[in-house]
């Protein structure tokens, strides 16, 4: 009798400890992810274009925090070329930005391309 006792306190123990971690992960992961994104969960860092200079080389215009910045890529460097300061061209760089990957988007995308497809 004195065994299975101590098997069920045992077992009962390491169930509260799981559950203790296992709620002190779910509020880590919280208060991580209320950090890290912004209150309207807009994106601080937004890819408004880029095109390619060469062999894996690329230039691309990023808007982070409402400022426009133009920088240099390439697999193992970032370059700051410079920086938009002309707010009617903020304006405009920031309005023409491709609107952000929604996976509705992507469908519709396909779905449209292949309806053309088919009317040729």
């Amino acid at each position: 009798m004195e065994m299975w006792e101590s098997v069920v306190r045992m077992v009962s123990a390491l169930g509260i400890v799981l559950a203790l971690i296992l709620g002190l992960l779910a509020v880590a992961r919280s208060a991580v992810g209320r950090r890290l994104l912004p209150v309207g969960g807009a994106p601080v860092v937004q890819v408004l274009g880029s095109g390619p200079l060469g062999s894996r080389k690329h230039v691309a215009v990023v808007a982070v925090a409402g400022e426009v910045f133009i920088l240099g890529t390439t697999p193992t460097d970032l370059v700051p070329l410079g920086k938009v300061t002309d707010p009617e061209q903020v304006k405009r760089l920031m309005a023409n930005a491709a609107p952000l990957f929604t996976p509705a988007a992507s469908c519709d995308s396909r779905a449209s391309g292949q309806e053309a497809s088919r009317a040729q």
